[in-house]
């Protein structure tokens, strides 16, 4: 279960492929809000791979002296001072042209899940897009083992906590005016959901 919690080693084996799938959809983007930045390993790669991008960080009040402390060496202005984030509370003014996290979903109560959704759409521009990376379920389908496993101990450690159904997360965003407008299959069972804020692109 580590490996999807708190593991840095885990961020730095699927930045790669995250950004790969990324850049068609960032390919224009100026600024990114990134949720539950942990130790900063996306936000330091993303600089590499969208160089013309604003990487915004952000953590949860109690892990922010952590994302913090990971960034006190950047003086790179495309990574400003990290922002202490409560998604249930007051979001960032924005606006931004996406928001993005990884592994967030599963390790926050459904009322927080609920949040994310809510204050990405009140902060990104129109034809923005809310991206979530991680290991999710499908409605109708077995999951494979290793997810099933993970989402067992997830829910051992708080019945809060779990994989998300694609279907309930769709449902989310519609209520939101977000559109789902791709799902890209990633390593270890894990995807890439990407939903659009209505409106006419301006980025």
């Amino acid at each position: 279960m580590s490996k999807r919690i708190g593991d840095c080693s885990a961020a730095e084996r699927n930045k790669e492929p995250i950004f790969d799938a990324l850049l068609e959809h960032l390919a224009n983007a100026r600024e990114v809000l990134e949720v539950g930045a942990g130790d900063a390993t996306h936000a330091r790669y993303a600089l590499e791979r969208l160089p013309h991008c604003i990487w915004q960080t952000s953590e949860a009040p109690g892990h922010h002296r952590r994302l913090v402390a990971a960034l006190a060496d950047s003086a790179d202005h495309r990574l400003p001072r990290p922002l202490a984030l409560d998604v249930r509370a007051a979001w960032p003014r924005g606006p931004y042209d996406a928001v993005f996290g990884a592994n967030v979903a599963h390790i926050m109560d459904w009322a927080a899940v609920e949040a994310l959704f809510a204050g990405a759409a009140t902060v990104l521009r129109p034809a923005g897009r809310l991206c979530l990376y991680g290991p999710f379920l499908r409605r109708g389908e077995t999951p494979r083992p290793g997810n099933a496993t993970f989402d067992a101990a997830l829910r051992d450690r708080d019945p809060a906590m779990g994989l998300r159904e694609i279907e309930a997360l769709n449902a989310l965003a519609q209520r939101q005016g977000l559109v789902a407008l791709d799902d890209i299959a990633m390593p270890s069972d894990n995807r890439l959901l990407i939903w659009q804020k209505s409106g006419d692109r301006i980025f």
